[in-house]
């Protein structure tokens, strides 16, 4: 019997991690004895994998995701890294083939924000971001930015930038910097500011806001080149950004869960430390 309705499986594993490889053989013998095929890359859903198994932390899930152009099959992940805050734990390895099967998870939906970059030297750059959207002073100066909210100007900006976060990014960066984590049945994304320089003639904004996920975000640099900006998308740099704006892609990641491996559980086990 073939695990659920998932027949195609491809594997994924960060074998770098400590004890990754072995792990991956093991899980993918379990799959080969479950009558399933492995791939050895997605495709698509039609001719490719039905089911993705990534192996490794948080990291290496971002780097699949963009690596394979942010897959429409659903992700299982295994937890081989650090936090792992989007990962089911190793203990769950021996039977995740008989849990999903089964169907013995829950499937979690996950937007992917789109970013439009135009750069100082006029190219242009549309980008996808799993996690969040860094808008960071490349220099010593501080950046000038105009922030605007669905075309409104929302506020002018002194400081070392703003990091804008979905819910699952909401924990990382956000989550340092002062923002608040957000669920992730809460379609919105979270805007907030970094050092934001608090004399009066600048006026910045200095907490964060929460915006529905069918709004947009508009960020114009000022005084360019002097105070030049940075654009980070889940980790991936863009030096040279002038305008940025971030919206909703409509397209979504959905990770598969342990059912005692939510949001809270997660939370409070791998943040808090309850």
């Amino acid at each position: 019997m073939t695990a659920g309705k998932f027949s195609r499986v491809c594997c994924l594993a960060n074998t770098a991690a400590p004890d990754c490889a072995a792990s991956l053989q093991r899980l993918e013998e379990q799959f080969t004895r479950a009558g399933c095929e492995l791939v050895a890359e997605p495709g698509t859903v039609e001719d490719g994998a039905q089911l993705l198994v990534v192996l490794g932390g948080d990291g290496f899930l971002m780097e699949c995701l963009h690596r394979y152009d942010f897959p429409p099959q659903p992700i299982f992940g295994v937890n081989f890294g650090t936090v792992g805050f989007h990962m089911n734990p190793q203990a769950c390895l021996d039977d995740a083939v008989e849990l999903l099967s089964q169907g013995d998870y829950v499937a979690d939906e996950y937007p992917a924000l789109k970013v439009r970059v135009l750069c100082e030297d006029g190219s242009e750059q549309e980008l996808l971001a799993f996690n969040d959207v860094l808008l960071e002073r490349q220099t010593r100066q501080s950046v000038r930015l105009r922030v605007y909210l669905d075309g409104v100007l929302f506020n002018k900006f002194a400081g070392d930038g703003f990091v804008v976060g979905t819910a699952a990014g909401s924990t990382a960066y956000n989550l340092a910097a002062g923002g608040p984590a957000v669920h992730p049945d809460l379609p919105a994304m979270v805007v907030t500011p970094l050092y934001p320089h608090q004399a009066v003639p600048f006026n910045s904004v200095r907490f964060s806001l929460a915006v529905p996920l069918d709004r947009s975000l508009l960020f114009k640099a000022e005084d360019l080149p002097k105070r030049a900006m940075r654009l980070v998308a889940d980790g991936r740099p863009l030096d040279g950004a002038a305008e940025v704006e971030v919206l909703d892609s409509s397209r979504r990641i959905t990770l598969l869960r342990l059912e005692n491996n939510g949001f809270a559980e997660v939370l409070s086990r791998k943040i808090i430390g309850g």
